[in-house]
């Protein structure tokens, strides 16, 4: 971003640093009931009152955050643009957060929040106030679209019609006035990346932050495509190399240089053909190269984690960092980030998950710790 374009607001400044755990912090249970944070203005929607008026007073609440200010003033002081020759203004984003959907429903209807899911997105909107007051205001929100209500299922995998993303960064788009949008479901990669680095100068993005919300087990690949991408644009690190000259695997070459995971690196035994993570080099897609064990696992039941793909002053992709929301609901979430090729079911079917994760256990002893 240019310095004009950021002159009110101060040098964002966080080292993430944090005791690993591995399960999130929680709401105190006397704020919690059945599992799920109390109502606590029940009475806002009882005989006589107008819940739609709260709405509208909460909406003017949020008006003179410098989120919501930095978004109705992005037009008045134009947003900067970009040209292939210009290091200051980049093609496409310039920072890039990475959330996953709230917590959701085990049962039916289950491609919905719970309501813990519906009280993180709630709180969500000061955490993207937070990140414009420390220098890193959002223009965009990207999230994805959900699948039929009648898509296929198959074995024993059934359809996903999440709309999880969606009802998750809804709140911060409305209290906020941030745009939002859709380019595809949650498999659409190229569709996302050449959305978000087109080379056309008028494109949005360019040189501006965004978060993206998505769909947990598609994270990993989504990251790996951004990547891969800023690696074509010249926006990875000139120390980045590349597993055999391959210029599909930027992201694989970038992973293994940051190595983001916190908890380890691990990977599947080669000998056991029958896991979900053994690597067939017959069947991985083709932007999943040789350093997969250090790509980061996003765990089924981890909903606080933040991915951060970090641009320094040149606007070069120098980092990836993970830190976590500073949302509290009643759903202890998983804190557990290994580094493991996180592979996929065809599109609209569950994803697969390492043994046990949902009790947030240790990495899995019996497989190859290989740092």
């Amino acid at each position: 971003m240019s310095d004009e374009f950021l002159k009110s607001f101060s040098t964002f400044r966080n080292n993430n640093s944090r005791n690993i755990t591995f399960q999130s912090q929680t709401l105190p249970s006397n704020e919690c009931s059945n599992g799920f944070p109390i109502n606590k203005y029940a009475y806002y929607g009882g005989k006589g009152t107008n819940p739609w008026e709260v709405l509208y007073s909460i909406w003017n609440s949020y008006q003179n955050t410098i989120g919501a200010q930095f978004t109705l003033k992005q037009d008045e002081n134009k947003a900067p643009t970009s040209s292939t020759n210009s290091s200051s203004n980049p093609i496409g984003p310039s920072q890039i957060f990475i959330i996953r959907h709230g917590e959701k429903n085990s049962s039916s209807p289950d491609y919905s929040l719970n309501n813990n899911g519906i009280y993180r997105a709630c709180q969500l909107i000061n955490f993207v106030n937070k990140l414009a007051e420390q220098g890193n205001p959002i223009s965009y929100i990207i999230t994805c679209n959900p699948c039929p209500y009648n898509s296929p299922s198959s074995g024993d995998s059934k359809s996903d019609p999440s709309m999880r993303p969606q009802q998750t960064i809804s709140m911060v788009s409305f209290m906020l006035n941030i745009p939002f949008f859709i380019y595809g479901g949650d498999q659409d990669f190229p569709e996302v990346v050449s959305n978000l680095f087109s080379l056309d100068p008028t494109n949005p993005f360019n040189g501006l932050n965004v978060l993206i919300c998505w769909e947990h087990a598609a994270i990993q690949g989504l990251c790996s495509y951004i990547l891969n991408r800023a690696g074509q644009l010249n926006r990875l690190p000139d120390t980045i190399e590349l597993p055999n000259g391959n210029t599909d695997l930027y992201g694989d070459a970038f992973f293994k240089q940051v190595n983001p995971c916190p908890d380890g690196n691990y990977e599947c035994p080669r000998s056991d053909s029958s896991s979900p993570y053994y690597l067939n080099n017959n069947t991985n897609p083709k932007y999943i190269g040789p350093n997969s064990k250090y790509y980061p696992y996003w765990n089924t039941g981890n909903f606080d984690s933040v991915y951060w793909i970090k641009s320094d002053s040149q606007n070069i992709f120098s980092d990836f960092k993970i830190f976590n929301q500073p949302c509290l609901t009643c759903y202890s979430s998983c804190q557990l980030h290994i580094g493991l090729y996180q592979p996929l079911n065809s599109e609209c079917e569950s994803s697969n998950k390492y043994t046990n994760e949902s009790s947030c256990e240790l990495p899995p002893i019996t497989w190859n710790r290989t740092i």
